[in-house]
């Protein structure tokens, strides 16, 4: 029976130990290599990537019980590539309860460039099982392999400490070396600096610091060689890649014609330089000097010379020989260099021999003239075709300067003309010297330029002084205010009609002469202009003059004051003034002051009344008058008979408010302000008590009078007999 019991629990015994070993491992790796952290689980694996052969990377592990059950480490096996070396492995066996944890050190240190790999193998006991946590190791390096390729030639490797040789190369002409950095091993490398060294070698297209290379690429960059004599060149080569520093040695010839060039003149010659002076002798104007130029190629090979120009107009050029011209080494040509000048003084130019140049001086002798203007102790040089700037002057004001003549040359010269034409004399001359006149050697002449402004701004004027020209510059700035000014003549509330005078007087005497407009605006109360507002001369704007240091404004007939016409319609008649300089300066204050008159509102006015077509039976009254308001609504009759006569209705009361709005709201009525002229046809009726009388004659007289809304007009009596 025992036995029967016991081989069952046996069985499932043997059945759980698979079950347990495929579960999950307890144990778990915390990996940092440098400054990057990671985890790995069992069967994980860590890549080491170095940065060259020899280098070290190294990995601390961390081995972490995360299971919930005590672990005794049991062994510790490293296995693969001799390149993974294992540090820091504790005492075993050794316990791990839950959480615990303890320490590895890996080192990789690659003794290839090819990839490498390694097994780490940890053995363990957890609940009496037996179980190992596996760590796989991957390394790789890079490898730098570096060759150049030279100008027409093939890839050449250079090894450490090598010689990059250029092929003998013209003088200042550039050859270009291709060099490769390959990576043949299995990880990225870093380029982290290329130079050279060498005043004949530069560097083109060299990649920057921490430039990566993987595996099986290349980076390439060129030296180059451009040799400035022909002597041999030398530099060095300095790459910073793939964690080593490597030097290789530049070298390189130059091949090239070497010009020697000499100026020979009749006091004898010297060898002269590329970009030195070539001194002509002092040399009279109209006369001749001549300096011979001889050209040596003292190279080691052919040289070519196409082109000999000279640039100055003083300077010529003669037998000069067929260009180009080839010259072998040791032999030479030459030509002959003129100086012909024309204007005294110093004399400049360039002579140009293939790529070389050279300066040219020499001296025409002859007077000399220096110009130059005083402005107060301040003197300023100015050449002909430059500029004299005059201190800035307020209009009407002046400013000047002493214009200065020097001849420092080494014979007299004569002047025989002196103008400064300029418009309404802003500039002008003063003390000009009888001409012509003789400056000796070291003497000077003067004259003085003054500016009376006009206007606000820059004006120029030309200076002409014999066969040279200056441009005489000053600025006008604004003038003095204009003093405040009153308005002479009536002003406020002012009947229809009328022609009241107006004047302007300033309250000081002004130094200018002031030009002016008198402008006149019509602000009508009816919504109607009336066009006979305007001034006596007609218009809505007259001129006027301010004479200098006066202080009243003249109009148009030597008038001290101008009249305008009033009108006949209700509103503001409004004067404003401008003033300006003669040069158009606005001296105009910002707010100036105005002259009102107003025109009330009134009631109508009659002018005059008479009679017309009288009949038998009746006539014709016709009014003529104005209503500043244009507006007139009633016209009241009272007729006065004769004696013995009576009336049954002596006032007659007429509304006629339509028939005006109708005259006023026509185009006709517009020219004629406010005036009108009213024709009322009277018939009469009824039966006169005399003899030999008609009805027209019973009637003695009749008054008129008008009405608006502001009132009754005055009273008009016409007679009728």
């Amino acid at each position: 029976m025992s036995r029967r019991l016991l081989r069952p629990v046996f069985l499932l015994l043997l059945a759980a130990i698979p079950a347990a070993a495929q579960a999950p491992s307890s144990l778990t790796a915390r990996v940092q290599i440098g400054s990057v952290i990671s985890n790995v689980d069992n069967n994980g694996t860590l890549n080491f990537a170095a940065d060259q052969m020899g280098g070290t990377v190294s990995a601390t592990l961390t081995i972490l019980n995360r299971g919930g059950n005590t672990i005794t480490v049991n062994s510790l096996e490293l296995t693969g590539s001799t390149d993974f070396i294992l540090q820091n492995a504790n005492d075993l066996p050794l316990t791990l309860g839950p959480g615990q944890s303890f320490l590895l050190g890996v080192r990789y240190v690659p003794s290839t460039s090819q990839r490498t790999a390694a097994r780490l193998a940890l053995g363990y006991t957890e609940v009496r099982l037996n179980q190992t946590f596996v760590l796989n190791f991957t390394g790789s390096a890079p490898e730098l392999v570096i060759s150049y390729t030279p100008p027409g030639g093939n890839a050449t490797p250079l090894l450490a400490n090598g010689v990059l040789v250029f092929p003998q190369t013209l003088v200042d002409t550039t050859a270009t070396a291709a060099v490769s950095l390959l990576n043949r091993g299995t990880a990225t490398g870093f380029v982290n600096g290329v130079a050279v060294s060498g005043s004949a070698f530069q560097l083109s297209g060299a990649p920057l610091p921490n430039t990566p290379v993987d595996p099986g690429r290349e980076v390439r960059f060129n030296v180059q060689f451009t040799p400035r004599q022909l002597e041999q060149a030398s530099g060095v080569l300095t790459v910073e890649a793939f964690g080593q520093r490597l030097s290789f040695t530049l070298q390189g010839t130059g091949a090239g014609p070497v010009y020697a060039y000499e100026a020979l003149s009749e006091s004898g010659g010297s060898a002269v330089a590329p970009n030195q002076v070539i001194s002509v002798a002092d040399t009279a104007v109209g006369e001749r000097s001549s300096v011979l130029i001889r050209v040596r190629n003292t190279g080691n090979a052919d040289g070519k010379i196409s082109a000999i120009a000279v640039q100055g107009p003083a300077f010529q050029l003669t037998d000069v020989p067929f260009l180009p011209v080839t010259l072998a080494p040791d032999q030479s040509l030459q030509f002959t260099l003129i100086f012909a000048p024309k204007e005294p003084g110093r004399s400049t130019g360039k002579l140009r021999i293939g790529d070389a140049s050279f300066d040219l001086a020499a001296t025409a002798l002859g007077p000399i003239l220096n110009y130059a203007y005083l402005n107060g102790p301040v003197s300023t040089s100015v050449s002909p075709g430059g500029t004299v700037n005059l201190t800035p002057a307020a209009v009407g004001r002046s400013s000047s300067v002493r214009f200065v003549i020097t001849n420092t040359g080494t014979t007299a010269a004569a002047i025989t003309a002196i103008a400064l034409p300029s418009a309404n004399n802003v500039f002008s001359l003063s003390d000009v010297p009888a001409l012509p006149v003789e400056v000796a050697p070291g003497s000077s002449l003067s004259f003085g330029i003054q500016f009376n402004p006009i206007a606000l701004g820059t004006a120029t004027a030309p200076l002409r002084i014999d066969s040279q020209t200056f441009t005489v510059a000053g600025i006008g700035t604004s003038p003095a205010p204009l003093p405040d000014f009153r308005f002479e003549g009536p002003a406020g509330t002012l009947e229809p009609m009328q022609q009241p005078a107006v004047g302007i007087v300033l309250a000081n005497p002004y130094p200018l002469r002031v030009n002016g407009t008198l402008t006149l605006a019509f602000n009508s109360e009816v919504f109607a202009n009336d066009p006979t507002v305007q001034f006596a001369t007609g218009g809505r704007t007259v001129s006027f003059t301010i004479p200098p240091n006066a202080t009243r404004a003249i109009f148009p007939g030597n008038a001290t004051s101008i009249r305008l016409q009033t009108g006949t319609v209700a509103g503001s008649i409004v004067l404003t003034p401008s003033f300006q300089t003669e040069g158009g300066v606005d001296l105009t204050p910002a707010n100036p002051l105005q002259h009102t008159i107003v025109i009330p509102l009134a009631p109508p006015r009659i002018l005059s009344a008479l009679v017309t077509n009288k009949t038998t039976n009746g006539f014709t009254l016709q009014i003529s008058g104005y209503a500043t308001s244009r507006s007139v609504t009633q016209i009241e009759l009272q007729f006065t008979p004769i004696a013995g006569e009576t009336l049954a209705n002596n006032r007659l009361t007429l509304n006629v408010e339509t028939t005006f709005l109708a005259w006023y709201q026509s185009q006709a009525s517009q020219q004629f302000g406010s005036l009108f002229t009213a024709s009322v046809p009277i018939t009469l009726t009824g039966d006169v008590s005399g003899q030999n009388l008609n009805l027209s004659d019973t009637l003695q007289a009749v008054a008129v009078t008008l009405s608006n809304r502001q009132g009754t007009s005055n009273a008009v009596t016409v007679g009728l007999r």
